[in-house]
């Protein structure tokens, strides 16, 4: 259609992906001067079609802004090129870098320059300001140019320029094909360091970690080096990672950690872990729309983005972690800032207990912690896990307690899953004389489950 709310749609897309700084306000601003209406007044009249020649002129227009823009881009290009031909004081070069980043659009223009600077020169960040007078060797100043205009241009990311990235205080190498490390993740590296130190210092045990999707290592090398008398196993599924994570483990010269590619806990043998550990992709495929250029163009996609709303690996390594953890040992998550409830409710839902969710700085949720209970009457009883899902010792499911609602991170009542299991329902509807549901709503759902098959109930011999 030509209607006029569907042109201006398609005029804000177009500047958007010419990197046009407000797109929005520039489309709404040339529509409304070739129409020649107020620009709020262009919603009021979405409906109205726009002619031929309105279109021709729009289009003119928008191409016009766009090699304006070009033409900008091209001259501070060559302001830069000119700059770092002619002047050689570092003070100078830095300056004229940090602007070039900040015009095209770069965040953190004056860290990501310093960075680039002092990994050239080889001196610490913190330290070029000492150095702010000294002229820059000719060598020195073309790596710094070709560093400082792929990141401009190209938005690629200068850990990957640099093959380097600071994480707990230790540079890390990585490399395209690996997740950049964040700092958030330091979160996580602290709450998992903090939950076994004491039971270290006690001599009660040589914590076995186990870091499922190690990426570059930076999780599970961290947790070797500060819990010395730790063991540690990586997982991935990825060979570039793994390559990446032994790079580090040679660099940083560990030698308490180990790694295996695997598809989660496929190929893991050890069932005794005090802890397992995961930073998994978590991202939503529906929040693609907000994430920077760099990341998107440039990080592997699959160490982002999860289906279910993101929540996919929280599901999958829960329902198998219990079975590879010690009896009281902890399952430990990164999340995204709004999955706090949610991956605490999966947790739960798995028999984890004593679960936390802990924030960041910023107090958004960042982690979530868990811990494998073995219940004393199970103990009692001799229970046997031998089989997941298979026969039980002993089972207690709270299905309805009077009229109450309950939606808490380790109690959901009514139960869930009642309403779909054959064998809670057919002998509930012998007992059950409340009106919480009422005898004809599980009735009818009995009928509907024995007409599609319930696998679920089974006759006992003897």
């Amino acid at each position: 259609m030509n209607n006029l709310l569907d042109i201006l749609n398609k005029s804000v897309n177009y500047l958007e992906k010419k990197n046009i700084k407000n797109a929005r306000l520039t489309a709404e601003s040339i529509i409304a001067e070739i129409m020649k209406m107020e620009r709020i007044m262009l919603y009021a009249e979405f409906e109205r079609v726009l002619s031929e020649n309105e279109l021709k002129k729009i289009r003119e227009k928008l191409n016009e802004i766009v090699n304006k823009s070009k033409e900008k881009k091209k001259s501070d290009n060559n302001d830069f090129e000119n700059t770092v031909k002619s002047e050689k004081q570092l003070k100078l070069l830095l300056d004229k870098s940090v602007q070039y980043l900040e015009k095209n659009d770069i965040q953190e223009g004056k860290l990501i320059a310093e960075i680039v600077f002092s990994h050239v020169l080889n001196i610490d960040r913190m330290m070029l300001f000492t150095k702010y007078r000294d002229d820059v060797e000719d060598e020195e100043i073309e790596k710094i140019r070709y560093f400082i205009q792929k990141i401009g241009r190209e938005k690629f990311p200068v850990q990957y320029l640099l093959n380097e990235q600071e994480f707990y205080g230790r540079k890390f190498y990585v490399d395209k094909g690996v997740l950049i490390p964040r700092q958030d993740t330091e979160i996580l590296v602290e709450k998992m360091i903090d939950t076994l130190k004491d039971k270290v210092l006690k001599n009660e045990i040589h914590p076995k970690i186990l870091d499922i999707g190690v990426g570059s290592g930076i999780i599970g090398i961290t947790a070797a080096l500060e819990i010395e008398s730790s063991y540690v196993l990586g997982v991935d599924i990825s060979d570039k990672a793994l390559e990446t994570a032994q790079k580090n483990k040679e660099i940083l010269k560990v030698s308490n950690i180990k790694f295996l590619k695997s598809d989660l806990f496929e190929n893991v043998e050890f069932r005794e872990f005090d802890m397992i550990v995961s930073n998994p992709p978590y991202i939503s495929l529906n929040e693609v729309g907000i994430m920077s250029d760099d990341t998107l163009l440039h990080e592997p996609s699959e160490a982002l983005f999860a289906e279910n709303d993101g929540l996919y690996f929280y599901y999958e390594i829960c329902q198998k972690a219990s079975d590879y953890l010690a009896d009281f040992g902890y399952l430990l998550f990164e999340i995204g800032y709004k999955q706090g409830k949610n991956v605490a409710k999966i947790m739960a839902s798995s028999g984890f207990k004593n679960i936390e969710v802990v924030k960041d700085l910023a107090g958004l949720d960042r982690v979530v912690i868990g811990q494998k209970i073995i219940n004393k009457i199970e103990i009692e009883l001799d229970r046997k896990r031998e089989i997941r899902w298979g026969p039980r010792t002993i089972d207690i499911d709270i299905l309805i307690f009077s009229n109450k609602k309950v939606d808490e991170t380790d109690l959901i009542i009514p139960h869930k899953e009642m309403l779909n299991r054959l064998f809670v329902l057919v002998p509930l509807i012998e007992i059950y004389d409340g009106d919480y549901f009422g005898k004809e709503v599980i009735a009818k759902r009995i009928d509907e489950l024995l007409k599609i098959g319930d696998q679920k109930i089974q006759k006992v011999e003897g």
